[in-house]
């Protein structure tokens, strides 16, 4: 299911028009305890990882599966140094780009020859071949800021914004053509959704984030634009003062965090266009891995009766459901929403 120009906002104001929402949990980690393997062999082998997303679609039935969320893969592609703990997501270790010219070793490398770029790029082939035709398949990129505050550091970017902007732009401009190449093929394989993941981008005030960030992912959109694919833009943390920059990017859908974050999805819904969809927030942690099920049901109806004006809304979690999340409260989280009327 590919969807075209505005296909995203009308699968789901269809649902709230037969008295249902659209459910897409951000959840990739759980499959490794359903069926036993490690988070780094799933990151690593793409039979694997897509038998991790398949074992939750089985149990989840959701409307929108997510590929496992990583923010070191293109950074890892690049050479980066990379950390892979057993039983957590891999994490970049040091950020080696301290001048503009640091940055021509990176730029001789075609990151599509890496060989976890293609377990990811082949995720998505499986994904699109192995579930059910009507489950979206959605991969992720990362941001061009936070793929740039990985060269070069989050405190660096932070820096830059204000007081070497023209160093911060050939980063990012360097990142967007990363992401690009990356994206292009994940969408040659079959995706039918990309969520740009954009953590660095809760940092920065509006007009940083406008120049820095979303400036860029218009670019990335726009590359990928004649093949129809729609785009997420998720920034984790508070983005309540971003809400407008975010909407404005061109992308179909904001994806954004928790309550605990200070983020209140109705207030965001207000300042979004009714042909943009409202992605969340239920808390991955601590509602989803650390409550019980009364807590994981309470919350899921609380949420859903506080967005029942809005027909742009998609249930989701506020960011990615982490590992060692009790199989039964992602079990409740959907049957709560489904039976939600």
């Amino acid at each position: 299911m590919v969807p075209q120009k505005g296909q995203v906002i009308e699968l789901v104001t269809k649902a709230h028009s037969e008295n249902r929402r659209i459910v897409a949990p951000l959840v990739g980690f759980p499959g490794c305890d359903i069926t036993g393997f490690s988070i780094k062999v799933a990151q690593q082998n793409h039979g694997v990882h897509f038998a991790c997303i398949k074992a939750l679609v089985d149990l989840l039935q959701p409307d929108i599966a997510f590929m496992m969320m990583d923010l070191s893969v293109e950074a890892n592609a690049l050479g980066l140094p990379v950390r892979f703990p057993i039983d957590e997501s891999s994490t970049v270790e040091r950020h080696p780009v301290e001048t503009l010219d640091d940055l021509q070793r990176y730029r001789r490398v075609n990151i599509l020859q890496d060989s976890r770029i293609q377990s990811y790029i082949k995720t998505v082939e499986m994904m699109a071949m192995g579930l059910p035709k009507d489950v979206l398949k959605c991969a992720y990129v990362i941001g061009p800021l936070t793929l740039a505050g990985l060269l070069c550091s989050a405190e660096q970017v932070a820096l830059d914004s204000i007081l070497n902007p023209q160093i911060l732009h050939a980063l990012c401009e360097f990142a967007t053509d990363i992401i690009q190449d990356y994206a292009g093929a994940l969408i040659n394989s079959g995706a039918d959704l990309i969520c740009i993941v954009e953590p660095t981008g809760a940092i920065l005030g509006p007009q940083q984030f406008r120049d820095f960030s979303s400036f860029y992912v218009k670019h990335i959109i726009e590359s990928y634009k004649y093949a129809k694919v729609e785009t997420i833009y998720h920034v984790c943390g508070n983005t309540m003062h971003l809400i407008k920059e975010m909407a404005e990017s061109g992308v179909a859908a904001l994806s954004l965090d928790s309550i605990e974050f200070r983020v209140d999805l109705a207030q965001a819904a207000e300042k979004v266009p009714k042909d943009v969809a409202v992605i969340g927030n239920i808390s991955p942690t601590r509602v989803l891995k650390d409550g019980s099920v009364e807590t994981v049901r309470d919350a899921v109806t609380i949420l859903l009766k506080r967005m029942k004006p809005y027909k742009n809304f998609i249930l989701s979690t506020g960011c990615d459901v982490p590992p060692q999340t009790p199989i039964e409260n992602l079990t409740v989280f959907m049957q709560t929403a489904r039976e939600f009327k």
